[in-house]
């Protein structure tokens, strides 16, 4: 069932309909006793007004509890428009016999309270007027719910479109890298090129899985990184010196896929390709309430080799910003201990 907004603000949303009750009302009352002055009509109106807001409240309250509570709200149109009828009646025909008893205090006659009769005839059309209105409410609420859910799932749809599109870009970047490894490889060490294929074959599997979903555990992750880091061992041997701190606890937590290996071949290019002696990375996860930290650290030249790296960190927060709806942060720049340093921050999230 669509949510319901709050009592108070369904009330003050249907003020304008309490004021041409307790007009009515008023109209009623003062032909039936035939007062028609200023005073008496202004006094007996601000009375009806509150009658009118109480019998709005009691529709309401009555309803909630009825139809939602008792769980008529699920039922048939006809169970719940008789539900409905039989509170509306019951409160309007409260506030009536209320107003009435109201107009006859005010005209100074008490003898002339009309009898049960009397309210009924006043009560009904009341009644019937109050239901048709609740229930074209109630569809129009509806309709406007199902309007914001279709909404939502084009919106939702967008999304998923302009990540797949985001995410295609990384596969061909690595993929072509990797191929160059491997050519580089088969004349001079046809062993280790064959290991080299095999391990890539290991990271377009999960590339290829990850690409079908919107999440994947950070296990996934450190696969394709590892498989990624090894391929590119092959080329530039001990330059590459690669760590992971990710402790077991964190590696089920569900992350946006193919969000660490750009990461790491942004250090293979601007770092590790820049000089011959020995480039150091590490990657660590750490969990700092309902946040996941994942920084990507090396001791290379610094900010100035890793100029080449916007397109890939644009890509990277335009996917958080979608994935995350804005709650994602990216860092990039000077490392503490020298060198160059991306840190995410992600809200943890069900996959």
């Amino acid at each position: 069932m669509p949510e319901r907004m709050s009592l108070a603000a369904q009330l003050w949303r249907d003020l304008p309909a309490y004021v041409a009750l307790a007009v009515v009302l008023t109209a009623i009352q003062a032909s039936i006793y035939g007062q028609w002055s200023l005073a008496w009509l202004a006094s007996l109106l601000a009375f009806d007004f509150a009658v009118a807001v109480a019998i709005g409240s009691l529709v309401e309250l009555g309803q909630r509890v009825v139809l939602e509570r008792l769980g008529l709200a699920r039922r048939s149109v006809l169970v719940r428009l008789a539900a409905y009828t039989v509170v509306a009646g019951l409160a309007v025909l409260i506030g009536v016999e209320l107003a009435l008893r109201a107009a006859a205090a005010f005209s100074g006659d008490l003898a002339a309270v009309l009898p049960r009769a009397g309210v009924l005839r006043v009560a009904v059309p009341v009644t019937i007027i109050m239901v048709a209105i609740g229930r074209e409410r109630e569809r129009m609420r509806r309709s406007a719910a199902e309007a914001d859910l279709r909404a939502e799932r084009l919106r939702r749809q967008a999304l998923h479109a302009e990540l797949e599109a985001l995410q295609s870009r990384i596969h061909p970047h690595f993929l072509f890298n990797a191929l160059n490894t491997i050519a580089a490889l088969i004349g001079e060490d046809p062993p280790r090129a064959e290991r080299a294929v095999e391990r890539l074959a290991t990271l377009l599997r999960h590339a290829l899985e990850g690409s079908r979903r919107p999440w994947v555990p950070l296990r996934d992750e450190l696969v394709v990184v590892h498989a990624y880091v090894d391929i590119e061992r092959m080329r530039f041997g001990e330059r590459i010196r690669f760590e992971a701190h990710v402790a077991p606890e964190l590696e089920g937590v569900a992350v946006p896929p193919m969000l660490l290996q750009p990461l790491i071949e942004n250090v293979v290019q601007h770092a590790v390709a820049a000089r011959r002696e020995p480039t150091h990375v590490a990657l660590r996860a750490r969990r700092e309430g309902d946040t996941l930290e994942l920084s990507v650290h090396d001791d290379g030249p610094g900010v100035s080799s890793h100029r080449g790296t916007g397109t890939a960190l644009s890509d990277l927060r335009a996917r958080l910003e979608l994935a995350y709806a804005g709650r994602a942060e990216l860092e990039a720049g000077p490392g503490a201990s020298g060198g160059y340093c991306v840190r995410l921050r992600l809200p943890e999230v069900a996959p």
